[in-house]
């Protein structure tokens, strides 16, 4: 989280996340963060920059991956985070 502040990245793909009892730990509280929401999730997106809009999109997800559409300004496109053995 200090990389991220520091540099001022705006969006973090993440494998393999440290949870706690299925919740997401050491990411700072400023920050949104996406996951399947289903278990333990071994993929996470991270958003630390309010400039960006995120939406995750539920009909693909599972344990191992985070999927979203993000709208930065007038230029839209997916993020996909997937953990692949």
């Amino acid at each position: 989280m200090q990389i991220i502040s520091a540099d001022g990245i705006g969006i973090a793909l993440i494998q393999v996340p440290y949870l706690y009892q299925n919740r997401l730990l050491a990411i700072a509280t400023g920050c949104r963060t996406y996951t399947s929401g289903i278990g333990k999730s071994r993929a996470a997106i991270v958003i630390s920059s309010n400039t960006i809009d995120a939406l995750l999109i539920t009909q693909l997800l599972d344990n191992d991956a985070a999927i979203l559409g993000i709208i930065i300004g007038n230029t839209r496109f997916f993020a996909a985070r997937i953990y692949l053995d």
